[in-house]
Parts: structure tokens; sequence; C-alpha cells
């Protein structure tokens, strides 16, 4: 690969419904002009919705490039799916920045270990990994214990404590706390507010080490994630149906023939109704194709450019009630 420059870049990681693509956003929204930045995004899920939620920037033509790795944790795209991505983004857009957003999900701790092998170190310049935890989770057991909230933290070089305006000091003590019982009291934490980082943040070194027994790259087989936010072949029905259970969570979404025309407040409603930790979707509606991103309850809009499908998608505790198809075909218009 031929690079002049190695390329800056940030792991930008947290646990589920965090608001990491709406800093991605904000961070795209706010580069210096000119610079070509890219973005590799892991899903959770398999049907593939994040590329399109980062897509809508309006910044200079080619400036920004997304590229998708649905279906799975990092630690598992950290293969070959990831190798194959990672080199494909970097060839074709020859970025001056590249973030890396692995699934809520995700083991940044791998992914990090990935980059720091020989074969990426004239390559990527490994810059901070940035942690987004909402204060408030600290109190929830199924957050505290669970051990990929745990990672994340422990491999970040600088923790944002987000969405700070919806919680006051006594959660950030609250928060203090567990780090240090985790052993990361001197890990520095900063607040952030709608989607807003310093950007500076992102210029710091990485602290990570790399391990000492070197990663086999690209050799152990890997299930097949596609790459690519392509629409594919449907069947027959129109539509397709994919599921996916682990680390005490179940994703359910639907990928839909563009032919299908649904109800905009339908869809509200369903993303009401059904009590997800991470509801996302990107649907032909009779105004055109509209983003649907909702995180605590909170449904945020966005009009953004027709897409060959539409997509839908949720993130539900594993004991919890899943929507079905029956759900999806009440939105339909018809």
């Amino acid at each position: 690969m031929q690079i002049s420059k190695a390329i800056p870049t940030n792991v930008i990681t947290g646990f589920l419904g965090v608001g990491k693509t709406t800093v991605i956003n904000s961070l795209l929204a706010n580069k210096p002009a000119g610079e070509k930045w890219a973005v590799l995004v892991n899903e959770f899920g398999e049907i593939g919705v994040d590329g399109s939620l980062l897509e809508n920037n309006q910044t200079g033509e080619g400036e920004i490039s997304i590229r998708e790795v649905p279906g799975g944790c990092m630690c598992c795209a950290a293969g070959l799916p990831m190798q194959v991505a990672l080199n494909q983004l970097i060839a074709k857009t020859k970025p001056d920045h590249l973030i890396i957003e692995p699934t809520g999900l995700g083991h940044p701790a791998e992914i990090l270990a990935a980059l720091s092998q020989p074969f990426f170190r004239s390559v990527i310049d490994i810059k901070a990994t940035l942690c987004l935890v909402d204060a408030r989770k600290v109190s929830d057991e199924r957050y505290r214990e669970h051990p990929v909230f745990q990672q994340q933290l422990q491999v970040a070089d600088i923790i944002v404590a987000s969405k700070t305006d919806l919680y006051g000091a006594a959660d950030i003590e609250q928060l203090k706390t567990y780090l240090a019982l985790l052993g990361l009291e001197d890990v520095p934490v900063y607040g952030q507010q709608q989607g807003k980082l310093d950007v500076n943040w992102l210029a710091q070194h990485s602290a990570f080490k790399t391990p000492a027994k070197p990663l086999r790259m690209g050799l152990t087989v890997q299930p097949h994630h596609p790459m690519e936010n392509t629409p594919g072949d449907l069947p027959a029905a129109g539509y397709e149906e994919k599921t996916r259970q682990a680390d005490g969570f179940i994703s359910i979404g639907w990928r839909i023939s563009a032919q299908q025309i649904f109800n905009r407040e339908k869809i509200l409603q369903l993303f009401a109704r059904i009590a997800a930790v991470r509801a996302k979707a990107v649907m032909h509606c009779e105004q055109g194709y509209i983003a649907f991103n909702q995180v605590d309850g909170i449904t945020s809009e966005l009009n953004v450019d027709a897409k060959p499908d539409s997509r839908i998608e949720f993130i539900v505790p594993e004991d919890a009630a899943l929507p079905g198809w029956v759900d999806i075909q009440a939105c339909l218009k018809i």
C-alpha cells in the first residue's frame, strides 16, 4: 500500500446508545476544509444502517468516505473482514484522517492490537482512543458489570462523559468512583454535550501497548459479512430479516425493497412502543428517505439522499420481546 505519510487514526468507542454516531457526525461536519476523512464503522447487527446515518454531511466532493463492516463485534472483524475493508478504504480514498467506530458491543483492545501490528505500522498512526460513556449507566449493573463496557473504558486514553446536559455532578462523581475501582483514576475525563468534541483531543498520542504475541492478521477464516451498503438481491417477498445474539443483546433488522412506501408517523409510533437500547432506520417514506435514530427513548430524524432500499433495526436485551415483520407491515403506507 503506497502511503506517503502514516494516517492519524482514532478509535472512538463506547457502549450501545452512548451517542458515537452523533459525535462522529459532528466531527465530520467540522473537519478542516479540504481534508479527506474516512470512517470505518462496525455494527452489532447484520443489516447495516449506521453508514447511512453518517453519510449526509455536506462537504466537498470526495472529502468524506464511509465503509461498513456489519455483523458483529470488532474482535471478529479484526481478522480478515476488517483488514480487507480497511485496506480498500485507505487505498481508494487516501484519507488525511481516519476514524474507526467499533460497535457498542465491540472489543476495542482487539482492534487496537490489529492496528499495532507490523503490517499497519507504516500506514496507521494511532492517536488517542476516546471512550464515550453515559455516566448514569454506571448505576445499572447490566452495564457496570459487563466485560465489554469495562474493556472500552480500560483502553481509553480519554474518557468522554457524554450528554452531560442531561445529568448532574453526582453522576460524574459516581463515574469517577467506578473508574477508580477499575484502576483508571488517572485517565482524563471530559464532559460532552450535543455531540460536540474538542478536536484537539484527537491529536493526543495513544498509550496502547502492543500485545507481546503478534496477531495472525488475515490468516484465520472468519464469518463472511457484507462490506458495502449495497442493495443485493432481495427474496421474492421483497424483504429479508436478520438477527444476531451475543453479549446479552439481540439485534433484529429488515432490509426492504425501495418500492415499499412507509408512513413516517407509524414508524415513530413503532419506535416509541418498542423498548430498544438502540433503534435505527433509513426508510422510504411519502416525504422521501428519512433516517431515524433512537437513543434513550428520544428519536431524531434527518432527511437523507435516496437509498437502494429501506433498512430498520432494533437492539434489545436478550430477555426482551422482539418486534416482528407484522410490526413493520403496520408502518406501510398501504
